[in-house]
């Protein structure tokens, strides 16, 4: 259940950074721009947290 859910905020996360990007090219707002930038990171982390995840044997 938690590899699910780590997939699901993973793609959001990613969806949400085109969006963000796509809006600050749109508005020519550097805002939207940082916004998208944190959230590229947060789709890396939660990327490293699934592999950490599934790399684990003692997973239930």
């Amino acid at each position: 259940m938690k590899e699910l859910i780590l997939k699901i905020f993973f793609y959001l996360s990613i969806a949400l950074t085109f969006c963000s990007f796509i809006l600050a090219v749109y508005a020519q707002d550097l805002m939207f721009a940082g916004i998208g930038v944190l959230l590229a990171i947060a789709a890396v982390l939660l990327g490293l947290e699934s592999k950490q995840f599934l790399a684990n044997p003692f997973r239930k």
